[in-house]
């Protein structure tokens, strides 16, 4: 009797010990994209939409080259190009609103990361001009690394999102890199072409001087420490306009392996600037824990879905899991290998 009264008490103690430490996972996800050139995939803004149906609070982010004045243009964009060119050639300084900013608004993006073609297709003024325009969308522009003459930052380096659930609020940060290697490698001097001296942003012409950028990998570490303990960013998500390797020696500027490897508390990485897609791949950072990155591709190709899975805890929330992957945008591949033949 005594036996069976003690092998019931245990039972209920099991029982209630696995309720206490059972844990509800609440998700969160991020789309990303890069090297648009100008492109808008055509089957964005519904994909978007029906991933919106299934999460409410997922984020929409660019890794940067979004913006070309040569290449995959809407007619909207060309004409603006245009029409700024004929402005400046005339001596005009008129503000043009550029149509890409309200585009990618229409899209529902959340942050959009300054690349090189951002730099290459622009002067100061008009730079400017860009970044006000989709900022007054809501689109906040990123670029943690660019700094003005004075040391001040010269774009935001980072938002917070705050991610409303059941269990409570998470606060998502999306952190925006740039390669520093911004120029082109050739230039037009007295009519011919000839190599460049430098490819970094305080060398090129069209900005004076007026701004400069530093290491990416070093301002990283800078600013993740910020978002950690200033805003207790929860998740950390760097959104970098720079590939996963160099391609030559003399273009050291891709540092995603180094940033993923180098740097504390990024959970992952969205990589851009080389053109080519990864799904996943994994790294290690330097405490020992698992660093995800992925690449979307180019032209609108395709796009990444990020996954965390976190769960709540008497000290904050926890990343239990994370993955990603990459869906093909089909007929936007289609339209854009008939746009390359005829273009």
């Amino acid at each position: 009797m005594k036996k069976k009264i003690l092998g019931g008490v245990l039972g209920i103690s099991t029982l209630l010990i696995g309720g206490c430490t059972s844990t509800k996972i609440t998700e969160v996800n991020v789309l990303a994209t890069t090297d648009l050139h100008g492109v808008i995939p055509y089957e964005l803004n519904s994909y978007v939409e029906n991933e919106k149906k299934k999460d409410k609070n997922i984020t929409l982010v660019d890794a940067g080259d979004f913006v070309d004045r040569e290449f995959g243009t809407s007619e909207d964009m060309e004409k603006f190009f245009e029409e700024s060119y004929e402005d400046m050639q005339n001596g005009k300084a008129k503000h043009r609103e550029i149509p890409l900013a309200k585009e990618m608004k229409e899209a529902g993006y959340d942050t959009v990361t300054l690349g090189n073609h951002e730099f290459v297709s622009n002067d100061k003024s008009s730079l400017d001009n860009m970044i006000d325009d989709f900022e007054k969308q809501g689109i906040s522009v990123l670029s943690a690394n660019t700094y003005k003459k004075n040391g001040e930052s010269y774009t935001k380096p980072y938002i917070i999102k705050e991610i409303k659930t059941p269990e409570g609020n998470i606060k998502l940060g999306i952190l925006g890199l740039t390669i520093k290697e911004v120029g082109e490698s050739k230039e037009w001097v007295e009519d011919k072409l000839v190599p460049t001296k430098s490819l970094e942003l305080k060398d090129q012409k069209q900005y004076n001087g007026e701004l400069y950028m530093n290491d990416l990998v070093e301002d990283a570490k800078k600013w993740v420490k910020v978002m950690k303990e200033k805003d207790k960013a929860d998740v950390i998500v760097a959104v970098a306009h720079t590939g996963e390797k160099p391609k030559k020696p003399k273009h050291p500027g891709n540092r995603i392996q180094d940033l993923a490897q180098q740097v504390d508390d990024i959970d992952a990485i969205v990589a851009g600037h080389n053109h080519v897609q990864i799904k996943q791949n994994d790294y290690k950072n330097k405490s020992g824990e698992n660093v995800i990155v992925t690449e979307p591709g180019k032209h609108g190709e395709c796009i990444s879905k990020i996954n965390f899975k976190l769960e709540k805890t008497k000290k904050g929330w926890n990343v239990v899991d994370k993955s990603s992957d990459i869906t093909q945008f089909e007929e936007s591949k289609k339209l854009l290998k008939n746009y390359l033949i005829i273009w």
